[in-house]
Formats: structure tokens, sequence, C-alpha cells
């Protein structure tokens, strides 16, 4: 392996684990990352998927650690676990470029609502005083709806799924941890897929996956430090930026 490339795959790796720590989100950054590497759409997919299984379950850990995870958030996102396999069945034979335009604006969209959020009133934690009932069927919409467009775009788990549960007014920071949960299930499945298949990159897997666990448990830890209102402004870039990424990957595919 080149040592450029080596180190352009240890750069990414620290900041896609720091990303997944702190924002639940990585797709959108590694895969057009990848993809800017020479890697296949498929490949860099594969790869992505299955470096980030070790990285997510770290994430996972250590938000648990931090009480950054509650069950109900987690119950709420499991419906979306069976809606990805639906999205992905349906866009088989769809142009994957033109529905990556379109996740891309849409991520996009997202981040700027988180900032119009940033002065509501939001829960100390969790569900806090929100009427749990109600609350719980948005959620679950949510969950159905993120996890079609995960499958059906390949990308939108975390920027929709997190994104619009923060838009509710729910604590950023246990979206996140509590995310992380449900997405070992997604990496996990999604993993053996491509494994099975052969769409993946050996070397860059060892690669993401050992610098992204050297970063994630930091990024975690330095999330702690930021209050509500500092986690939805960076949440709200952070959704912006991997939109822009989504878009970059669709204008990568149609070779533009």
């Amino acid at each position: 392996m080149p040592i450029t490339f080596f180190i352009w795959l240890v750069i990414s790796g620290l900041l896609g684990g720091a990303i997944l720590g702190s924002s639940g989100m990585i797709g959108p950054f590694i895969i057009p990352v990848l993809m800017l590497l020479g890697f296949s759409s498929d490949v860099a997919r594969g790869t992505c998927l299955l470096s980030e299984l070790l990285v997510t379950a770290i994430g996972a850990i250590e938000h648990k650690k931090a009480k950054n995870v509650d069950k109900n958030i987690i119950l709420a996102f499991l419906p979306g676990v069976l809606t990805v396999f639906l999205g992905a069945y349906l866009s088989v034979n769809l142009p994957e470029s033109i529905m990556k335009v379109a996740i891309g604006v849409f991520e996009v969209a997202i981040g700027i609502a988180i900032f119009f959020t940033v002065k509501n009133k939001i829960d100390e934690r969790g569900f806090g005083r929100i009427t749990k009932k109600l609350l719980m069927k948005k959620l679950i919409i949510i969950s159905l709806l993120a996890g079609f467009v995960k499958g059906f775009f390949g990308a939108g788990w975390g920027p929709i799924g997190i994104g619009l549960y923060i838009v509710l007014g729910i604590d950023p920071a246990i979206v996140v941890g509590s995310s992380l949960i449900v997405r070992l299930i997604l990496d996990f499945a999604g993993g053996l897929t491509y494994a099975s298949m052969n769409l993946f990159n050996f070397e860059a897997f060892i690669v993401l996956t050992l610098s992204g666990c050297f970063s994630v448990s930091w990024a975690v830890k330095v999330t702690k430090m930021f209050s509500q209102k500092g986690m939805r402004v960076f949440l709200g870039f952070s959704v912006i930026f991997l939109g822009l990424l989504v878009i970059i990957d669709a204008i990568l595919l149609l070779g533009i």
C-alpha cells in the first residue's frame, strides 16, 4: 500500500470515528472519501460497513457509560431495521446517483432545520415530560422513514433519524447514543452481505477500523462537555456537511 494512500486512510478513519462518536453518522463521510481514493461505489460501501462495525460497538459502549442511552429511544429506532431491507429491495433497478442527490439535498435541509430548533425548549434527558405515547408514535414513523431511505438511497439513517429526533426536541446526546445501539444491527447485517460478495478492500478495512477505534472514544468524551444547544449547533453543521458529501458521492457516480 503506497504511503500517501495509507496516510489518507488513517486520516479518514480518525475523522470517521470522531464523527461517528459525536454525531452517530459516518457513512456519508467515509463512502465519498473512499470513492475519491479510487474505490468503486460497491467496494466503498462494503468497506465502510465492515470498518464501522467495531467502531460503532466501541462508540455505543462509551455512550452507555456516559448514560447517553434511553431504552425508549432504542425501541423507537428498531422498526427502521425492517424498512432498510424493503428500501434496498425496491431500489435495485433505480439510478443510484439521482437518488443520492435527492437524499443529499434532504440532509442539508434537515441540518438547517436543526439550527432553527436551537432556541426551542428541549427536554433535559430522553423523553422527559413530553407525552410519551404521542412522541413514541412520531419517533417510530421517523424510524420507519429513516430505515427505508437508508436502504433505498444507501444513506440517510443517521441524518434523517438522528436529525428529525433532535428536531422533535430529544436530547441530542441521548439520540446519538441510542442510535448507535441499533446501528450495530444494521452494520452487522450489511457488512456480512457485502463480505459474502467480496465487495470490500481488506487493507482499507483494517486501517479504517483501527484508526476509527482510536478516535471514537475520545469523541464521545468530548461531546459530554457540550451543552444541548452546542450539540444541536454541532450536529446541524455535521448533517449539512455530510449531506454535501453525499451529493459529491452522487456526482462521482455520474462521472461529472
